[in-house]
């Protein structure tokens, strides 16, 4: 590229938060923030081959009048057998998303699920691309490609804002699952993210933002309920989009393998992080059960239950206590204990 001046991504704000060439630090940033994201989209679905680094954005300079500044790679990389360079064709591709997203929502909404694929990377690219938006219309935010400052740069339709708010909605209502499990490790650096162990022993990845930070180390090593999206194209099971955490400390069962209950079983659900196992109980019917994996906790719960039931039938009334007399009427509510007199066979304990 030697010889003359190579193309800028430009970005162009002005409007009510800019005044005499400046603007604030955390729009400003947020912006800047959500465009990086945008290429990454573009990088992780378009341009995979590619490494990350040759579409992290670097300010080159700025210009006069409103707040507009420059961008490029650290270096231009050229498609084998192709003349076009690839941060050229990832510009212009963002530049028809703009285009059409301006002139007709129907073609905007086909070129990302052509482009993307992975509900997961749309709607990443939607929340990115809606974070460069004014809400209250306080600054408008242009592109453009050039060498120097662009004299017709394409604006950002803010007015759209309502309509990618819902593609983000849709695509989350039709593509967010639920998982359930324990936090074991937090990665606090960019980008953040948590591994959960989840109740079937798999491993998955879960990205947050920054400002989740507090909430997840609050969460660490405790089960949770987390709600997004998972990725696709992950090497690894990854939820590249996390819309939701919260506590999970509670599950009914209807069944426990050949037991089936009269109503739900109201379980409680903890884990102890000293010996990493899980912890299920029910004290109405002083049941429990322990594990290094969710699986074997409910197979520690199944079993406490046996020798409850066992006990319960080796024993008349008179010969438990009004502890014991009351668990086991607690139990009734759930079994009939009679049905696995023949499975456990007519027990008798001498005084």
């Amino acid at each position: 590229m030697a010889g003359h001046e190579t193309k800028k991504f430009w970005l162009i704000i002005d409007g009510k938060i800019v005044t005499d060439h400046k603007i604030e630090a955390y729009t400003f940033g947020k912006i800047l923030t959500n465009l990086q994201k945008v290429v990454d989209v573009f990088q992780q679905t378009k341009y995979g081959e590619h490494p990350k680094t040759d579409f992290r954005l670097y300010l080159t300079n700025t210009g006069k009048g409103s707040v507009a500044v420059a961008f490029q790679p650290l270096d231009f990389t050229t498609e084998l057998f192709k003349e076009s360079l690839v941060f050229d064709e990832m510009v212009f591709d963002l530049q028809d998303l703009i285009n059409a997203l301006i002139e007709n929502t129907g073609e905007f909404r086909e070129k990302i699920e052509r482009d993307f694929e992975d509900p997961s990377q749309i709607i990443r690219f939607l929340e990115s691309f809606r974070g460069m938006l004014s809400k209250k219309n306080k600054f408008s935010v242009k592109v453009g490609y050039d060498t120097k400052k662009p004299k017709k740069p394409v604006v950002l339709p803010s007015h759209r804002e309502a309509y990618i708010e819902s593609l983000i909605s849709e695509y989350y209502r039709k593509s967010a699952i639920e998982i359930k499990g324990v936090i074991t490790r937090i990665k606090g650096d960019e980008p953040r993210s948590f591994t959960i162990k989840t109740l079937e022993n798999e491993t998955i990845k879960c990205d947050y933002p920054a400002d989740w930070e507090k909430d997840v180390r609050a969460f660490f090593k405790s089960s949770v309920t987390v709600n997004g999206v998972m990725s696709k194209r992950a090497r690894l099971k990854e939820m590249e989009v996390v819309k939701d955490i919260q506590s999970f400390n509670s599950i009914t069962l209807d069944t426990l393998d050949e037991f089936t209950f009269r109503q739900p079983v109201a379980i409680r659900v903890s884990y102890d992080d000293k010996d990493n196992h899980w912890c299920l109980a029910n004290e109405e019917l002083s049941l429990e059960g322990y594990g290094c994996t969710y699986e074997l906790a409910l197979s520690s719960l199944k079993e406490s239950l046996e020798s409850l039931i066992v006990g319960y039938l080796a024993f008349k009334d008179a010969k438990l206590s009004e502890k014991s007399r009351k668990i086991k009427q607690n139990l009734q509510t759930y079994l009939e204990l009679n049905d696995y007199r023949t499975k456990y066979g007519e027990l008798k304990v001498e005084a």
